[in-house]
């Protein structure tokens, strides 16, 4: 009997060494298989995460195109206006009322305020304004 435990001792002992190993690596195995899910979902989020992004700076992109557009628009329009606001003082009447010189230096301002907030110059403007400001003044 002696000899037989010592030939199965050996043989139950990589038997139980062998099912312990297998044991132990279908453990790591589902753990690692886990942790790749977990990866996948994690950079499933990400790439969702990055296409919003991307999609909400596309969208920001277009609104500034357009909000430069209509800025662009408006100085124009503004500055027709007071152009031939000057004009129409300087050239036609020679004078201008403090009715019409505070309107027009109001408009001016806001203008002008516009402008340096959107770094545009044009000192063209600001001197006709001004020359219409020196003239003398007229009856309502």
């Amino acid at each position: 009997m002696d000899r037989l435990i010592g030939w199965l001792a050996p043989i139950l002992s990589t038997i139980i060494i062998t099912a312990a190993t297998a044991s132990i690596n279908a453990h790591i195995k589902r753990r690692d298989k886990v942790a790749d899910e977990r990866h996948a979902e994690t950079e499933a989020k990400r790439k969702a995460e990055a296409e919003w992004r991307d999609k909400v700076v596309r969208r920001l992109d277009k609104q500034d195109e357009t909000i430069n557009t209509i800025l662009t628009a408006q100085c124009s329009q503004m500055r027709s206006d007071i152009v031939h606001k000057c004009h129409r003082y300087l050239d036609d009447l020679g004078r201008a009322s403090i009715e019409e010189k505070n309107a027009l230096k109001a408009e001016h301002d806001e203008y002008s305020a516009v402008c340096e907030a959107n770094g545009i110059v044009n000192s063209f403007v600001d001197m006709m304004v001004q020359r219409v400001m020196d003239l003398p003044e007229r009856d309502v």
